[in-house]
Order: C-alpha cells, then sequence, then structure tokens
C-alpha cells in the first residue's frame, strides 16, 4: 500500500511540474480573439449570436484561467473560444450566401418572365407581319415561294430598273420626272 502511495505522490508531482513548464497561450488568446472579430465582422452578432456568445464566454474563462496560472486550461479554452467564433463566422457567412442566393433566383425569375414576354410580343408582331403579306386566295404560293415571302426582280448596278410582269400590273412604274429625282440611265 505504502507504494501505491508513493507512485501516486510522484505521478501527482510530475502533473504539477508539468502543468508549471506550459507556457501561458498568448498566440491562442490572440488567435481567439481575432477570430471573434471575423465573426463580428461577418455579421454573427445578428445571425449567430448563440455561437459569437459562447465564443466570448469560452475566451474570457481562458483570460481567467491564464490569469491564474492554469495554462493548461487557459489553452483548451482559447482553442475552444476559436473553434466557436469560427463556427459563428461560418453561420454568418451562410446567412449572407443564402441571401444573395434568394435575391439572385428573385432576379432570375424576373427576367424568365422578362423574356417570355418578350418571346411572345416578338412572335405576335412576326405574325402580324406575314399575315398582310399572305395572299388573299388559298391558292398555292408561286414555284419557289412560300407563304410570307415576296418575289423581287433582280437588280443589276448601272442598268434601269424593269419592273417584272406582276408587279407592274399592281403598280404603274414611276418616272424619274415624277419624282424629281434622276435614276441611272435618265438624263436631266
Amino acid at each position: 500500500m505504502r507504494r501505491k502511495i508513493h507512485a501516486l505522490a510522484l505521478i501527482g508531482l510530475a502533473a504539477l511540474a508539468g502543468c508549471a513548464t506550459i507556457p501561458p497561450p498568448i498566440q491562442l488568446l490572440d488567435s481567439a480573439q481575432a477570430e471573434i472579430r471575423a465573426a463580428r465582422n461577418a455579421g454573427a452578432a445578428t445571425t449567430a449570436p448563440e455561437s459569437l456568445a459562447a465564443a466570448e464566454r469560452r475566451l474570457a474563462a481562458a483570460q481567467q484561467s491564464s490569469a491564474n496560472g492554469d495554462n493548461g486550461k487557459a489553452t483548451d479554452k482559447a482553442e475552444e473560444a476559436e473553434a466557436a467564433a469560427a463556427t459563428a463566422r461560418a453561420r454568418a457567412e451562410e446567412a449572407r450566401l443564402g441571401q444573395q442566393i434568394q435575391q439572385q433566383t428573385a432576379l432570375n425569375e424576373s427576367l424568365k418572365v422578362d423574356l417570355q414576354r418578350r418571346q411572345a410580343a416578338a412572335a405576335a408582331a412576326q405574325q402580324a407581319a406575314v399575315a398582310p403579306a399572305a395572299p388573299a386566295s388559298s391558292a398555292a404560293p408561286a414555284s419557289g415561294a412560300s407563304a410570307g415571302q415576296v418575289n423581287l426582280p433582280a437588280i443589276q448596278l448601272g442598268q434601269p430598273v424593269t419592273p417584272s410582269p406582276a408587279s407592274s400590273a399592281a403598280q404603274p412604274p414611276v418616272s424619274a420626272s415624277s419624282t424629281g429625282q434622276s435614276g441611272p440611265g435618265v438624263q436631266p
């Protein structure tokens, strides 16, 4: 029994000696404080107040343990504070990104509706443009022409325009003298 007590005493002295040699976790405390600031800047005070409060409580406990000389406990609490602050910052970022996604989704939906409206208007305008050009009778269109197309005569530069038989019956030829302009091949 005496040996057990002696062994336990040695273990206890070794543990106390180990605690005394742990340096204060100054860098960990600074890192936890920086992470808390980053979480606050990310908006964690409104989006993740519980996580931010937990980080601040753990940092205060770490600072108190360090002041009391319990550097092992101070290290543990500083690490916990840093992790809680990182969680708060991640939740704040998640909330910010979720809001951006909602805004972009709403914008995409409004653009989609606008596109559909414009496509419908373009289709209606195209039908309106084709409808007057269609022949009144249900006869088949001339060879090579489809519904809505108009056959125009070929134009050669330097040559007077000669109306096609179909167009000359519909409209009388316009002379250059009646328009006040001179055309190719017409002398003023």
